[in-house]
């Protein structure tokens, strides 16, 4: 007694369906669809990468110009309280009156 193969129906013979056309299947999907996959891998790729450099490069001009902010209102001032503290309103001698104060009203005291 024979047993034949679902794919097989005649015995002795070998089934018509072997991995030569898969393999054929398979090599005429690698050909053509290998660049659209390759260009969606290289732009997602080169996508996250200019991301990421853009991200930094963002942050890092952020950063300097911080810094440069920083440093111009420390300098500003600096500048501003210097000037404030060297400059006199009245040139030359001032008027001062002995015996009152200034906020106190009446008579003044003998």
């Amino acid at each position: 007694m024979t047993t034949s193969h679902p794919l097989n129906p005649t015995p002795g013979r070998r089934p018509q369906l072997r991995g030569g056309l898969v393999g054929a299947g398979a090599a005429a999907c690698a050909v053509c669809c290998a660049a659209p996959l390759m260009a969606l891998l290289g732009i997602g790729v080169t996508g996250a990468a200019a991301t990421a450099l853009t991200a930094a490069f963002a942050g890092i001009v952020f950063a300097v110009v911080v810094a440069v902010a920083t440093v111009a209102a420390v300098v500003v001032r600096r500048r501003r309280a210097r000037a404030g503290a060297c400059a006199t309103s009245v040139p030359g001698p001032v008027p001062v009156e002995l015996g009152r104060r200034p906020d106190q009203s009446g008579p003044a005291a003998p």
